[in-house]
């Protein structure tokens, strides 16, 4: 059980050495900011951008960086890395967060999780078989510096400073009465920070006016949302406080609405423990300590364990916020065994599996239940919608798990047996009460045809207990300008009464039943151009199309496979000039693909007309 009173004293004497310091700050630093000098070793913002823009340049197969979102006041950007096999695509892998540099003035995190990405990618361009494999089968997401603005005002001398800088006043003026604490700005525990040091803006802890107010925690709220991180480490060092700990949810004390120990408590634990004991202290002679975090302040570690059920550690490094430049290689080459042990710890032991639609197979976003870990005090926990996929750390052992979706009937899966290896993988199939019917997937015209008639017919797959279908044709592709809305069809073809006009069109499908409709299908561009001339820029064998095939059968022509184009004057195939040079060879083929791309048009140069007066 836990020890109320030592809870209060702990946190209570934690509570007065932050209101001095932030007393402390306000009194003496009031009239200006301070004028410092920001240690060479330490990277700057622009430094830190730099290495990761020429590791990308060299690593583009495993490494890709983009933004995050972008700073509260001066929109600066908040770059992430992602670290993956494949980097640039979202896939279907559990992800792994680094996060870094919450606090402007504790730069020894943001150091630690620079040298990580350096390190990992050393190890994979030297080969190193295990990094490799972490590569290929996670989504590994680092945020060097997730408070651009307090980095920044660090670097330039003010070596206190701890927050953003959100103009707290609203008078285009910059001083200590402004900003705020990212790490309490999240809206899970918000509400339970009401100390002086949390609700002034002056303090160096003020909370902000309300939760997810800063553009820094609404990128992370919607990062967090989008890939549901299965392990997060975020980064600090102590003002106050103990050093060299990690903080594990958590502890959310019946007195402030909650109960007790999460019901993760003895996973959260181990993991943290075993985390622990491979850092090393700067001392030399021991290891960093587990504790168990409280539930009284909308921080990073609440929000992820609270919504996500990530394994989540806030990790105090060292004993000071800047630590001597002679030391800070060491202290972060120390910190390596712990990162890339929780990287293999997000393939170990755990669940996993895929959530689908049993009529449509369509993925589902559903809550996944462990009735062995779970309270009130937990969000559902929900698989990722655009894969269906969840995953979740656990303990070896035997569990009865519960998938829940409005509008599906629940399932219960008793005695799922976790492994000491890797996740049980359990997929699900829910049942809808009332089923819709699946999408209906186009036929043709393919994407980006040109037809030389109007009377075109529009073909798809059957969908899946369809009664009927919608077909929607627009001269716009949000679809605003309609010129055919047909409910009526209980086939998968639609004849256009009528020709359409020379023009461009979009199209789409949908299925319905009595229970509703399905989601729309992918929507095609169609190109019309009637004419009188023989033939139709892009139509090498003469189908009345422009379609996929027309590049293959120029491609087999210029192999000697093929016959020559059908349409033929004086020895020149008109359809097949596409670049419009009045000239037949192999710069058509590339010229038509790239036109299937969408990176360019096709080109009429009217040769026909020329080569017909030679």
């Amino acid at each position: 059980m836990f020890n109320r009173s030592n809870r209060k004293n702990k946190s209570g004497a934690y509570l007065i050495r932050a209101i001095i310091v932030s007393a402390a700050f306000m009194i003496f630093s009031n009239s200006a900011f301070s004028n410092d000098v920001f240690p060479a070793r330490y990277h700057t913002y622009l430094e830190v951008m730099d290495i990761l823009k020429n590791l990308q340049s060299s690593y583009p197969e495993i490494l890709y960086m983009d933004t995050l979102g972008f700073s509260n006041r001066e929109s600066i950007p908040i770059y992430r890395v992602k670290i993956s096999d494949n980097p640039s695509v979202n896939e279907d892998e559990p992800a792994v967060l680094f996060n870094a540099g919450v606090h402007g003035d504790e730069v020894l995190g943001v150091e630690a999780a620079l040298n990580f990405v350096q390190d990992i990618v050393k190890k994979y361009s030297q080969g190193n078989s295990e990094v490799i494999g972490l590569i290929q089968r996670l989504e590994i997401f680092v945020i060097p510096i997730f408070n651009p603005e307090g980095h920044i005002v660090v670097e330039q001398g003010d070596l206190d400073w701890r927050k953003n800088k959100s103009d707290n006043e609203s008078n285009n003026i910059f001083d200590h009465h402004d900003g705020i604490d990212n790490n309490r700005n999240y809206d899970f525990g918000w509400n339970l920070d009401n100390d002086i040091s949390a609700t002034t803006p002056g303090s160096l802890m003020f909370k902000g006016f309300y939760p997810f107010s800063e553009s820094e925690n609404q990128a992370m709220r919607d990062f967090s949302w989008k890939y549901r991180p299965i392990i997060a480490i975020d980064y600090h060092s102590p003002v106050f406080g103990q050093s060299e700990v990690a903080y594990y949810s958590w502890l959310w004390h019946p007195d402030d609405g909650g109960q007790g120990y999460s019901p993760d408590e003895s996973l959260m634990k181990e993991v943290c423990e075993e985390f622990c004991s491979l850092i090393i202290t700067d001392a030399g002679n021991s290891h960093y300590k587990a504790r168990r975090a409280l539930v009284n302040k909308g921080d990073m570690k609440t929000f992820f364990y609270g919504n996500f059920g990530s394994v989540v550690f806030a990790v105090e490094i060292s004993d000071t916020t800047i630590q001597n430049q002679s030391i800070v290689d060491d202290i972060v080459a120390r910190h390596l065994p712990g990162q890339y042990y929780l990287l293999n710890r997000a393939l170990g032991s755990g669940i996993t599996g895929v959530i689908k639609d049993s009529v449509t197979l369509e993925p589902l976003e559903a809550e996944i239940q462990v009735l062995e870990h779970i309270n009130d005090d937990i969000s559902p926990r929900f698989s990722r919608p655009e894969f269906g996929r969840y995953h979740r750390l656990l303990a070896p052992g035997t569990y009865t798990l519960k998938f829940i979706k409005n509008g599906y009937r629940t399932q219960t899966i008793p005695g799922v047996v976790v492994g000491s290896d890797e996740p049980a993988q359990t997929d699900i199939l829910l049942v809808p009460i009332n089923p819709v019917p699946s999408t209906p997937e186009l036929l043709s015209p393919s994407n980006r045809a040109i037809h030389i008639t109007g009377n075109v017919n529009f073909t798809w797959e059957p969908a899946i207990i369809a009664a009927g279908y919608v077909i929607e044709i627009a001269e716009d592709e949000l679809f605003r300008s309609i010129v055919i809305f047909d409910s009526s069809l209980s086939t998968t073809q639609y004849q256009m009464p009528q020709p359409l006009t020379d023009g461009s069109y979009y199209w789409r499908v949908r299925a319905f039943n009595s229970n509703g409709f399905s989601g729309y299908s992918e929507k095609r561009y169609v190109d019309i151009i009637t004419t009188d001339e023989p033939y139709i820029i892009g139509d090498v064998n003469n189908d009345q199309q422009v379609i996929g095939s027309d590049v293959t059968y120029l491609v087999m022509y210029y192999l000697g496979i093929e016959d020559p184009p059908p349409i033929e004057i004086n020895g020149f195939f008109p359809g097949a000039d596409v670049n419009g040079n009045c000239q037949n060879d192999i710069s058509d083929v590339v010229y038509l693909v790239k036109y299937f791309l969408g990176r360019n048009v096709l080109i009429d140069g009217h040769c026909f007309d020329t080569r017909s007066n030679e």
